[in-house]
């Protein structure tokens, strides 16, 4: 299952590959992607596209392998200890969770930093009280801003209390270098903007 599946390019791309996928999407201009790209496909596994907020959303059936990619902290502490929860339940016994996560250290380091993307100005921020990153958009129209909460290793460890999740594993993710515009895709924790962690069962 992919919580927050967007577009579905990977969900698409899992059911190609022969797994039976189900993706969960609030958005109805990114379910309509979706379902575009599961017409134009031809898949082996099977695709189930939920429109739903899996926050609230009722499932009666488990999984092997449950993802978050790229969302996780758009909620407060107490909304991610629900979703863990959730995951939880649905999650088989012996399956495993897989979520990107955004480090702190990392976007209060590139707060203040500024790109053009055509005649848009994004520009990153952070919440140093509340520990979430903002990336915020600027045009003609107005401004949209982002935010996720941010969590260390040791934070997300006491976030997984009480929610029958243990931490298993933890891989760094990469790193944008702005003073050479290059992406760095191995670096250690420490400097990485996020980090993938797999949970399972305690």
């Amino acid at each position: 299952m992919e919580l927050g599946a967007g577009g579905g390019e990977f969900a698409i791309t899992a059911a190609k590959k022969g797994y039976d996928v189900t993706a969960i999407e609030l958005v109805s201009s990114r379910i309509d992607n979706m379902k575009k790209l599961n017409s134009e496909h031809r898949l082996i596994g099977i695709l189930e596209i939920i429109e739903g907020d899996f926050y609230e959303v009722e499932l009666d059936k488990s999984f092997d392998v449950i993802c978050y990619i790229d969302g996780f902290g758009i909620g407060d502490d107490q909304d991610q200890h629900k979703l863990l929860k959730r995951m939880g339940n649905w999650l088989r016994p012996d399956g495993c969770i897989l979520i990107d996560i955004y480090t702190p250290w990392y976007w209060a380091s590139v707060a203040g930093q500024e790109m053009r993307i055509g005649s848009t100005l994004r520009k990153y921020d952070f919440d140093f009280m509340n520990c979430r990153m903002l990336d915020s958009w600027f045009d003609g129209d107005g401004n949209v801003t982002q935010s996720l909460r941010c969590y260390s290793p040791q934070d997300l460890k006491m976030l997984l209390e009480n929610t029958g999740l243990t931490l298993a594993d933890i891989k760094p993710g990469g790193a944008m270098n702005y003073k050479t515009w290059e992406y760095l895709e191995h670096v250690d924790i420490n400097e990485a903007m996020s980090y993938m962690v797999k949970l399972v069962k305690e």
